[in-house]
């Protein structure tokens, strides 16, 4: 969060998060700082078999998320949007269930292979920022839950501990990684083709 904080204020912001307003980047900040302060302040769900405990910094960002769809051209793209979250959670959730049982056979981490193939996932689905910010903060949200569920009584999700923020800034920045990645494949691509086409061109006249 403190690189975050560093970076925007020496103007990398038009790299880092270039579709997000001003407004909700002041609420963003405002959610990180109240995180890194680590005020005990945290809400438990009511049914006994969802052993979860979720901090106010995460109630803050999972309302201002839900204006990251906002002005998103037709509610087929939100529900895909949606669909993609919950997608998100599901592999968040379950690479968790399964490395509660022998964490033996991982791709990179135990603790870094969820968010990191949350956050590729995430990249391959859309390249604006503020998607990707809506996405990850909910299926982070749901797959630790959902992970909580799986392992009824024996895990407890802390959802917004120092350790969650850790996997959700790790699978955020996969997944601008990922989505830079492939915008900088497909600008080499027509750069390519361009230069094909040119030396074509120059051949046939």
């Amino acid at each position: 969060m403190t690189i975050l904080f560093i970076l925007i204020a020496t103007g990398w912001k038009s790299q880092i998060a270039p579709d997000l307003g001003p407004r909700m980047l002041k609420v963003w900040m405002g959610v990180c700082l109240l995180a890194m302060t680590n005020v005990p302040l945290w809400w438990t769900p009511a049914p006994e078999y969802l052993h979860a405990a979720l901090h106010v910094s995460v109630w803050l960002l999972l309302l201002t998320s839900i204006a990251t769809y906002k002005g998103s051209e037709e509610w087929s793209y939100v529900g895909y949007l949606i669909l993609c979250a919950l997608m998100i959670a599901i592999i968040w959730g379950f690479i968790r269930k399964i490395y509660s049982y022998d964490p033996v056979f991982y791709w990179i981490d135990p603790s870094w292979d969820a968010p990191l193939l949350a956050g590729i996932f995430c990249g391959a689905f859309t390249s604006q920022f503020k998607h990707q910010c809506g996405m990850l903060i909910w299926g982070a949200v749901l797959g630790e839950t959902f992970n909580a569920v799986l392992q009824t009584g024996a895990y407890t999700a802390q959802i917004g501990s120092l350790s969650w923020w850790d996997s959700f800034w790790i699978a955020l920045a996969a997944a601008r990684l990922f989505s830079l990645l492939v915008k900088g494949i497909k600008l080499a691509i027509s750069k390519l083709n361009g230069m094909f086409l040119q030396s074509k061109g120059g051949r046939s006249s």
